[in-house]
């Protein structure tokens, strides 16, 4: 976690911490030597003394709010570096066969890491300012009077030892709200991605059950947590009590007999307060960052990639050769063989459920076949390469709730020279414009038609000079009128090689292709 800290900052609140931690001493000192005033009947020193109690609460006023200040300072650092971090490992490393990848990271973000600063970042400044309370109450303590001071410690050390038992308990109830927390997410989510189809249907209710168990789990545990937390901190509370007056008791007695003054003895039964106050809020302080130990371990298994280098290159041919998939011991196909050279278009076709969506994932390195393989330009390649040269349109077109141009680039660099010439040949050149590329996409790109966002995909891959074009029922949900449209825009350009799966391409545009295969279970057959 250390990696996270801006160490000049993570140094500048330690040291306000540490130095706002100091009232309580002061504060301390300052009663015990009212005491004193009184005892001595020392008139001409009370105003003085007013005086300087008074300016030594405004320094502390003002020390605690810089203080306040360093830490939410750090606490921005902190969380804008680790929230970042997170995304982009996440991002890094998704595979097609993600589960609950978007509701258990959304509420991981939203959720965890908000608890994480309340129980980790922001109790490790106060178990800092604690500490110096403590240790600064302790010392003066210790100067009035050793062995009095040393029987409050004494009885100290029940009370600190009492959090262990509880620890393991914390942190299981923990886990299970983190856990019942993005249930609830995904069905929160899932709920309300399809709010107008269940409107529609007058259906809102229909899964008010599964709705009702997530929310009772989610706040079960919750309740769970809080209870648990709060059992161990009143047990705790119980015992630092008594461990308070048994010494209090001990301390009258030596005043009464003589072997402590009262400003002593006020000074030490005062002190023991906040020094019990303060291991106290010390070993609270600990017990709620241990709580965060799953969390914490989760940002500590981050691993945030670099962007991995381009590997394009010029595409010549690519050979799938008696290739054979299987899934839970099921044949999905087997002895597949077909070539495509530059430029060429091939349609593959076949019944729902033979595989195709499986064979693009093949072609894109993201499965690996049972037996033979898949040759680009006579060799075999990596993810990473078929990344670099594969672009994909699939059923269900990815938009972005931001800009044309960054739906288009996906934030890269380019000039609108560049934009311009990716929607031409997408067959989108009434946005080849300054004003259409600064257009931004409500939600899932509804303020734009299917057959529009469809061909952003494909001007997204254009952009991105990806030679092969991996086509997976991309015109499906489409009217027949805008499906002939994209192939023709698509199947006419002679630098494009595109590979398309899809059971239902009209005999018209079949012709287009140079090639059309038939997919089944044995094989794939020449129509």
């Amino acid at each position: 976690m250390r990696k996270y800290f801006n160490l000049p900052f993570f140094c500048l609140a330690i040291i306000f911490s540490v130095l706002a931690g100091l009232e309580t001493p002061f504060n301390t000192i300052t009663y015990s030597y009212i005491f004193k005033l009184i005892t001595d009947k020392n008139v001409g020193m009370i105003v003085p003394a007013v005086i300087f109690i008074i300016s030594g609460y405004a320094i502390f006023c003002l020390l605690n709010y810089l203080k306040s200040i360093v830490v939410n300072k750090n606490i921005f650092l902190i969380n804008n570096r680790l929230k970042k971090d997170y995304m982009l490992a996440k991002m890094s490393a998704v595979t097609a066969d993600k589960n609950d990848f978007e509701s258990k990271n959304v509420s991981f973000v939203l959720n965890d890491l908000k608890l994480l600063e309340d129980n980790y970042w922001r109790q490790i400044f106060m178990l800092l300012g604690s500490v110096a309370m403590t240790l600064g109450t302790l010392i003066f303590a210790l100067y009035s009077n050793v062995l009095v001071t040393l029987i409050f410690l004494g009885f100290m050390i029940f009370p600190t030892l009492a959090p262990k038992f509880f620890s393991h308990a914390i942190q299981d109830k923990t886990a299970l709200w983190s856990k019942s927390n993005q249930v609830l997410s995904g069905t929160v989510q899932n709920l309300l991605h399809g709010a107008l189809l269940l409107r529609r249907y007058h259906a809102t209710s229909g899964f008010s059950e599964r709705l009702d168990e997530s929310v009772s789990k989610m706040e079960q545990a919750n309740a769970n947590l809080k209870n648990q937390i709060s059992l161990t901190n009143n047990v705790i509370s119980f015992l630092f009590s008594l461990c308070t007056y048994l010494p209090i008791g001990i301390g009258i007695y030596f005043t009464i007999v003589g072997k402590l003054t009262l400003s002593q003895f006020v000074a030490i039964q005062y002190s023991s307060s906040w020094i019990l106050n303060g291991f106290n809020q010390i070993v609270t302080s600990w017990n709620t960052i241990n709580s965060t130990k799953n969390i914490r371990q989760q940002v500590a298994d981050l691993q945030v990639q670099v962007n991995q280098a381009d590997t394009t290159v010029m595409v010549r041919d690519l050979d799938v050769e008696q290739i054979s998939f299987d899934f839970k011991d099921k044949t999905i196909f087997q002895n597949v063989s077909f070539d495509v050279k530059k430029g060429q278009k091939i349609l593959i076709g076949g019944k729902s459920g033979v595989g195709k969506s499986t064979l693009i994932r093949l072609l894109l390195k993201e499965l690996l076949p049972k037996q033979g393989q898949i040759l680009l330009n006579g060799e075999n390649y990596s993810l990473n390469q078929a990344y670099s040269n594969f672009g994909i349109v699939g059923q269900t077109p990815i938009i972005f709730e931001d800009s044309l141009r960054n739906n288009v680039t996906l934030g890269k660099v380019a000039t609108d020279a560049e934009v311009f010439r990716a929607l031409d040949l997408a067959g989108l050149n009434e946005f080849s414009n300054e004003q259409a590329i600064k257009q931004v996409f409500d939600e899932n790109g509804h303020n734009y038609s299917g057959g529009q966002l469809k061909r952003i995909e494909i001007a997204r891959a254009l952009f991105y000079n990806r030679q092969i074009l991996l086509i997976d029922e991309g015109t499906a949900s489409l009217d027949p009128q805008t499906a002939k449209g994209i192939h023709q825009s698509l199947l006419t350009n002679p630098d494009l090689t595109v590979i398309e799966v899809d059971h239902h391409i009209p005999d018209d545009i079949q012709k287009l292709y140079d090639r059309v295969y038939q997919l089944n279970a044995e094989g794939m057959q020449t129509i």
